[in-house]
């Protein structure tokens, strides 16, 4: 697990208005290039939504529609943790940020 994340402090709450709002019961981690610290301006934002259970596909369709329609100025781009491969799952363990914990509203 990583301390930092490179998104200013406007941008994280808009991205954790959006989590609070559509997955408040799921913990959400942040991994790729803006916890690496190799993000580029308009490099996306990764985020791993948590759980044992799939996200039901209309909840997936409504955290992807509301960032794209956010401010953010850059692409979110949304992994499912029960659907990802476990080889992947490990490498996410090994270098994440946690953005936000279940029923947590900031971080």
């Amino acid at each position: 697990m990583t301390s930092q994340i490179d998104i200013t402090p406007e941008e994280r709450a808009i991205v954790l208005h959006i989590l609070n709002e559509i997955v408040p019961d799921r913990d959400v981690r942040a991994f790729g290039s803006r916890v690496t610290g190799k993000a580029k301006p308009f490099s996306d934002l990764d985020l791993a939504i948590m759980g044992d259970e799939p996200l039901p596909l209309e909840t997936r369709a409504q955290l992807e529609e509301a960032f794209s329609a956010s401010e953010l100025p850059w692409k979110v781009d949304v992994l499912d943790w029960a659907q990802a491969d476990t080889t992947f799952q490990k490498i996410i363990d090994r270098n994440h940020f946690i953005v936000r914990q279940e029923n947590q509203k900031s971080q």
